[in-house]
């Protein structure tokens, strides 16, 4: 059985939106039901991690097969907490800001889903990074550089291991493949390019872009 830690206790302070920004709609839908509606085709275990303060706005409209927990003070609190709720064999980790993940991306994932290996969806990266430096600006190969996304995928056992060991040892980390590249040094990470839509909804362009695509989607 595959679950999938859906984060959603964010703040979203960079919206400049009065409420969590997942709360947010799009055609009468909040942000957040895009990405679940999405898993739940697939009939996987959600874990919804939620804000205390969200909890009357989210939890009377979860469909009854979703669970879910709250949110701790940092990323990795939440995700451990949605761990500890988890009962598949590997777990899907995935912000709910990324409200367009798409089908195709999630099967490219279940297909390569195995025991020795650990997954990664990233995005390329199209601008000319450059690292500043006490000597100046460095030019990075930008072929060589990839944008982390989410779904991140492992073993539900291998990923609350690492978790459990970077809270104890007060690891300040932003995404949960680089636990397991820590901890698990030789794990193989397989990359998977996730779909271009799945961009993290995080300031007002982004949503109207978001928008402008779930409008587009629904004329065609």
């Amino acid at each position: 059985m595959i679950s999938v830690i859906l984060l959603m206790a964010g703040k979203g302070s960079r919206m400049n939106y009065k409420e969590n920004k997942i709360l947010m709609e799009i055609n009468n839908k909040p942000l957040y039901r895009y990405s679940l509606d999405t898993f739940l085709s697939f009939g996987f275990e959600v874990i919804c991690v939620i804000s205390p303060v969200d909890q009357d706005r989210i939890v009377p409209y979860l469909p009854k097969n979703v669970k879910y927990t709250f949110g701790g003070k940092e990323r990795g609190d939440s995700v451990y907490n949605g761990l500890l709720k988890a009962a598949g064999d590997y777990v899907l980790i995935h912000d709910s800001a990324r409200a367009l993940i798409s089908k195709d991306c999630i099967n490219n994932i279940i297909s390569n889903i195995t025991n020795d290996s650990a997954i990664l969806t990233y995005m390329p990266v199209k601008d000319t990074i450059k690292e500043i430096t006490d000597k100046g600006l460095n030019t990075l190969k930008r072929d060589k550089l990839i944008a982390a996304s989410t779904p991140q995928c492992a073993r539900r056992e291998i990923m609350l291991e690492a978790y459990k060991r970077g809270l104890e040892d007060n690891i300040k980390f932003t995404d949960d493949i680089s636990l397991i590249e820590k901890f698990y040094p030789d794990y193989k990470i397989k990359l998977i390019e996730a779909n271009q839509e799945d961009f993290k909804i995080t300031t007002r362009i982004d949503y109207l872009l978001a928008k402008a695509l779930i409008e587009e989607e629904n004329n065609d």
